[in-house]
Order: structure tokens, then sequence, then C-alpha cells
């Protein structure tokens, strides 16, 4: 239903307007071919263009509003000027006034750290959805709406995408969403405004810093959300990570802690780890059950552990965490296992930082008979600093491995192959750049007995090389070796 500008933008830290504003506003966008008849443009920059660039195009496709930073180059411009200090506060802000507030009516959840944050939101999601609570959920992989599954352009959409999603997950009586939220998203203002019930944190280890600069910046960015949570809301956190005493003291909200080593409201044992999923006996507040989880290894635990939180947060029985649980079969490219005829474990494997590539081959080491072998890149235009790291752990943790090409896109291959070289010390890796050849070679050496990881990429479909996007995924390359 359209809404008058005035009475959207009433109160907002605007600068100054020019033109009409009590105009009637349909829609709005921060894409400038998404713009109908009647909308309202707000001019957002992105990490290569700026959305100024873009404004006559929105007027143009009909926008009768724009919102910038900038003011106009004309005093007569064909559409009412909003002149903002930040277009994304701002785009936010809006967001939430048009859609009328969604995150106050559904219970969003959200879940931060460097790793497992999708492991954990599809946890969460599973158990919610047996208790019969249906959630939507916004992640890395895909987003669910209520009704389809979408495919993901960024871990955190902008806010208005996340409002939107919100505001109609609202109508279809759906009243649960888990959000994987990004440093990116936190730092860059997209969950801005939003009304988190509960604040998940699964760990903090380096990575981003092409875009935080310094670990402490990382770790400020992370903050963020636990900062904002209300007093009734609870922070569910990681008693094993340093930065959770740092959460316990900036929030308002209560707290529920989850160990494996330490004593905290939830805390699991290992019974048994395979590579057919891991069982495990889950403690909750001194309740004991035991799990079998399909999942694998020990940093799984974890994301199991932050998960089963959600469900006490909800004060659900343990019957209903357990079923949640033990419904979740495989989570796309998170040591997703390739059936293979050869004798030979094959995992394909999101793992981009030193903390989750080291959980990787530790946990294939557990239950490997022979070798792991290893094959992974880095990307190109991310933190530099992590390459030299994890070329270190996968040569000192692996029998062999093979150095590769991720997603290079405006680097040199070979640059970034010498970066991660920079932590070598062994004999025990090759190098080659064609990340299918790499593939083919990884198996090719697999001997029966032996497990083969593949990381890196893990659900992406696609490699960036240049300015162009590919198309190329892990597991159809490797299955076609396999098959072969």
């Amino acid at each position: 239903m359209p809404k008058r500008l005035d009475e959207l933008i009433q109160g907002l830290r605007i600068n100054k307007i020019i033109g009409d504003d009590k105009i009637n506003i349909s829609g709005v966008s921060y894409h400038s071919q998404k713009i109908k008849p009647n909308f309202l443009f707000v001019a957002i920059d992105g990490s290569k263009t700026s959305g100024k660039e873009f404004i006559a195009e929105a007027i143009s496709n009909g926008a009768v509003a724009v919102a910038t930073s900038e003011p106009p180059l004309t005093q007569n411009p064909m559409a009412t000027i909003i002149q903002v200090e930040n277009p994304k506060v701002f785009l936010a802000e809006l967001a939430n006034r048009f859609y009328d507030f969604p995150s106050q009516k559904v219970e969003l959840i959200g879940i931060t750290g460097t790793n497992g944050k999708t492991t954990t939101a599809y946890l969460v999601k599973s158990i919610l959805d047996n208790a019969g609570k249906t959630a939507g959920l916004l992640g890395t992989i895909r987003h669910f709406d209520g009704e389809n599954w979408l495919k993901a352009e960024n871990t955190t959409p902008e806010s208005l995408d996340i409002i939107r999603i919100l505001s109609g997950l609202w109508q279809k009586k759906i009243k649960y969403c888990v959000l994987e939220v990004s440093s990116h998203g936190l730092e860059l203002n997209r969950v801005y405004g939003l009304r988190f019930q509960i604040g998940v944190f699964t760990n903090l280890s380096q990575d981003h810093l092409d875009f935080h600069k310094t670990i402490e910046a990382y770790k400020a960015a992370k903050l963020k959300l636990f900062s904002g949570l209300e007093q009734n809301a609870i922070a569910i956190i990681n008693q094993e990570d340093e930065l959770s005493a740092e959460i316990v003291k900036i929030t308002k909200a209560r707290s529920i802690s989850y160990s494996m080593k330490n004593q905290a409201d939830i805390t699991a044992k290992i019974l048994n780890l395979s590579a057919g999923g891991t069982r495990l006996r889950l403690n909750v507040t001194g309740k004991e059950m035991v799990i079998n989880f399909h999942l694998i290894g020990s940093h799984n635990v974890y994301n199991l552990l932050a998960a089963a939180s959600v469900g006490l947060a909800y004060n659900m029985p343990m019957s209903e965490i357990k079923a949640g649980i033990e419904k979740v079969k495989v989570i796309p490219g998170r040591m997703e296992s390739l059936d293979n005829d050869k004798g030979v474990a094959v995992f394909v494997d999101y793992a981009h930082t030193p903390a989750a590539l080291r959980n990787l081959i530790t946990t294939a080491r557990e239950f490997t008979k022979k070798r792991v072998l290893l094959m992974f890149g880095c990307g190109g235009n991310r933190d530099q600093l992590k390459r030299p790291l994890m070329g270190k752990i996968a040569t000192e943790l692996a029998d062999y491995v093979i150095l590769t090409s991720d997603n290079p896109r405006d680097e040199d291959s070979s640059k970034i192959i010498q970066d991660i070289k920079a932590g070598i010390s062994k004999n025990n890796f090759e190098v080659i750049p064609d990340r299918f050849a790499a593939i083919r070679r990884i198996l090719f050496l697999a001997k029966i007995g032996d497990t083969v990881l593949i990381a890196g990429k893990g659900h992406e479909d696609y490699q960036i090389i240049g300015q162009e996007k590919r198309r190329f995924d892990d597991r159809l390359m490797a299955k076609r070796i396999l098959e072969g």
C-alpha cells in the first residue's frame, strides 16, 4: 500500500529536501533497474560503484524521490531529492517504516562468528521447524522466504531485502527467522534497526582483514550484534572463546553458554566419530541424551551446541531438540561427502580460513585409516595475511597438499599461490593452478583408505576469474572424475 513521503520520513535524520514531500511512495529500492513508477530510490554505495551514478536511470525508470548523500547538480531536479548523511542507515530506517517494523513481529535469531554460521543456522531452523515453529532463513547459501528457497548473493543481504522478507514471513504467519549476521553486514548497517530476540556467537579467528584492517576492528563489528540486544533478549555464547567474556560485559541480554571443555549451560561429549557422523552425549542443564549426529567432527558439535542453546532459550524439551538435530543429514558444501566405489572418503568443504582448515584436516585425521590428502587455494582481493598461515596448517596437518586457484578475482592466481607457499617449510605439496586439473590429480593420488579434502569453495557453483563468473562446482567436477 502506498505511503506518503512526508509521513515516511518524519523524524528521520535529513539534511535537506528539494521538491514535493507530499507525494505517495509505492515502493523502495536501492537498485535502479528494479525501480518502478512512484518508487523511492536510495543511492547507496557498493564495493565497486556508487548509487549516485544511477540516479538518472532510476528517475527514468519511474522514481519520484531519491535519497542521496550529495546535493543535486540542479535546483530543479526531476524527482524529490532527500539529502541524508548516511544513505545505508536511511535505507534501513525507511524500510522499517515502509514495511511496518516486521522484526518487532517476527522473532529474529542472529548468528555471528568467523566459522559455523551456516551449519548452526540450518540446525536452528531444523529444531524450530520440528517443534512446529516454522522459520525463515537468510544465509550464505540460500534464503527461505516461507515458501521458496532463493539463491543468496551475500551472507547478510541489504537491510531493505531482509526487512521485505521478514514482512513476507509475517504475512504468511511465520513468526521466526534465522539470520546469518556477517561482520560486513554489521559494519555496513545491513542489520541496522533490526530487533533480535536471540544473538548467537560461534567463534572468532582471523578473517576479513582485507575489509576490517585489524582484528580489533573485526571483533568490534561482531560485538555490535550483542550490544544492540534488548534486556528481554538472549545472548548465546561459546564459553571457550575469549570474545564471549566481552559479550557478557557489553550486552543487556541474559546469556546462555555452551562448551565441550568448560562448565556451561549446555555441554557435550563425543562418544564416537566416523566418516558417517558423530555420536555424542548432550547435557542440557544437567539432563542428558545421546544424539546420533549426521555431521562430522568436533567443530560441528560446537555448532550443534549453539543450535541446541536456541532450543533451550525457547524452553523446548530435549526430545524436540534431539529430533530437530538428527533430521539434518547434510549442509551443502560443509564436509559434504561424495559417494564413490574407490574405497576413498571424499569431502567438499567451504573451509577458507586458517581455523576452518585446521578443523577440517583434524576431523578427517580422526577417522582416516591411511593418508589425508588436501586440495585448496585462497581467494583473490581478500585477506592476504591468512594465506601463509593456511599453507603452514595444510602442509603440517595433511599428508599431501595440492595448491590451486580458488576465486582469484582481480589477482594473479600464481601470486596468491606464492603467498600461500611463504608459510610452508615442508616438501609435501605440489602446485596445479587449474582447479579442475587439481581435483583430478588429488583424486588420482588417492588410494583405498585415504581421505580426500577439496576445500575452499564448498557450495559455490562458480569460479570468479577477473570480472568473469564462470560455472564451476567442486562437487560436480569431482563426481564427474570419480564416475569417469
